[in-house]
């Protein structure tokens, strides 16, 4: 994966933060009411303007040069932005209300543009949405109206040292009963720590929910107006994640920065990590391509009491309010959505596509590693859609920290999660 997809994975759920800071909910917000005016099948017409970030800009225009042989009278007219100042340049364009037709965005920030009543519906009909991922599509959706089209996505799973699974005669674990002895059987082989988890970082809470989510927890009630960390499975799934420190599996001191664990787990002092798509680059830049070959096994994670979720990020399209060409921007959205486009989008890029189907052919069907993604993207679900969610997961990384280093206990850290939640809210007016 390139340097692109490392930023995604720092600054995807980052980048609302600005928009939080510099704009809020407006007074012409969007909410559940009514789609956008239908699109038709006939070809699209005009130029269409759209941003994307990183690698995404820069190979997009391949990409589009196929749409306009089907479209010979539209012109896609892409702007390459970094992902790092993505955020502010949309935030600006919508206050402004000169935008582009379309842009790209980080999925976990989806919900804030979409609060700011800048971001059309998507109109009635343009996709099927159960033909993509069940997580990337509910990240699509807030306050009753759906904002964007997933494109890619991303989810983490489990990298260990099947060098010393082989030698300890142990396979990956399938579920939570099995984790701990497969991490110590690791450990026997000379591994110092058996899996890096994040400790308090931000977004450490990306690595920590699922925890929670496997063992059937849900963070909001149905209706999404309030949110219930205070129950026995978000218990059950925090007091697993303590285990593996008190075990003395995982050490209390996780990774800081990027790439710190690639080099101790090429080492063999950590056996295992948790990560997504872009791991495979960061090992081979750290140990070789050999050394990922022979030495690097990759599964699902493990199954809780009800599941084996891991979280999903990703990027979706969305078309702003202002669009002068809105027609062909979600014309554009809708073929970019085809599974035949997405296989060739992954050619391209290496981003994993949104659209199941599109799984079905070539590489993506018979490439091992890529098959546990698949596996793992059918179970792994994002944040709540709510705008107040950065404030929440700075409280859920603070907690997370002391629960790491031993200072608090799960129970406790529940409690005060549960009452600063609630006293933060969701931000949507009910």
């Amino acid at each position: 994966m390139s340097t692109s997809h490392l930023s995604k994975a720092l600054i995807g759920g980052l980048a609302a933060t600005l928009v939080l800071a510099g704009c809020g909910r407006s007074d012409t917000q969007g909410g559940g009411g009514a789609t956008g005016a239908p699109i038709s099948d006939s070809p699209a017409k005009g130029e269409i303007n759209v941003w994307a970030m990183g690698t995404e800009g820069e190979r997009l225009p391949e990409l589009a040069a196929r749409f306009r042989k089907a479209n010979p009278d539209a012109k896609v007219k892409v702007t390459a932005i970094p992902w790092q100042d993505y955020a502010k340049k949309v935030e600006t364009a919508i206050a402004s209300q000169d935008t582009p037709d379309a842009t790209l965005v980080g999925s976990a920030d989806l919900t804030n543009f979409a609060a700011t009543g800048g971001l059309e519906q998507v109109p009635a009909g343009l996709v099927d949405t159960s033909s993509f991922y069940r997580g990337a599509a509910q990240s699509t959706s807030y306050d009753g109206g759906t904002y964007g089209v997933p494109w890619y996505v991303d989810t983490r799973v489990l990298f260990y040292r099947k060098d010393l699974a082989q030698a300890a005669g142990v396979s990956a674990p399938k579920t939570w009963k099995e984790y701990g002895p497969f991490l110590k059987a690791l450990q026997k082989q000379g591994a110092k720590w058996g899996l890096a988890l994040p400790t308090g970082v931000a977004a450490s809470w990306q690595g920590v929910l699922p925890f929670m989510w496997q063992a059937g927890a849900r963070l909001m009630n149905d209706n999404s107006t309030r949110f219930t960390f205070d129950t026995p499975q978000a218990l059950a799934g925090l007091e697993f994640y303590q285990s593996f420190f008190t075990s003395k599996t995982s050490t209390r001191n996780g990774a800081v920065s990027l790439g710190e664990i690639e080099p101790q787990f090429v080492a063999g002092s950590t056996a295992a990590l948790i990560s997504g798509p872009w791991e495979t680059a960061l090992l081979k830049g750290a140990g070789g391509a050999d050394f990922v070959k022979d030495k690097v096994g990759v599964a699902t994670l493990p199954k809780g009491a009800t599941s084996n979720a891991s979280f999903i990020g990703g990027g979706h399209w969305t078309v702003f309010k202002k669009a002068k060409n809105r027609d062909g921007a979600w014309k554009f959205i809708r073929w970019l959505s085809e599974p035949d486009v997405q296989q060739d989008w992954h050619e391209l890029s290496g981003d994993l596509p949104a659209v199941r189907a599109a799984w079905n052919e070539g590489k993506l069907r018979s490439d091992p590693t890529l098959a546990v993604f698949r596996s793992q993207l059918q179970t792994a679900l994002p944040g709540p859609t709510v705008t107040t969610w950065r404030q929440i997961s700075a409280v859920l990384d603070a907690e997370i920290e002391k629960v790491a280093k031993g200072v608090s206990s799960p129970k406790a850290a529940l409690e005060r999660i549960q009452a600063k939640a609630s006293a933060i809210g969701t931000g949507q007016p009910r």
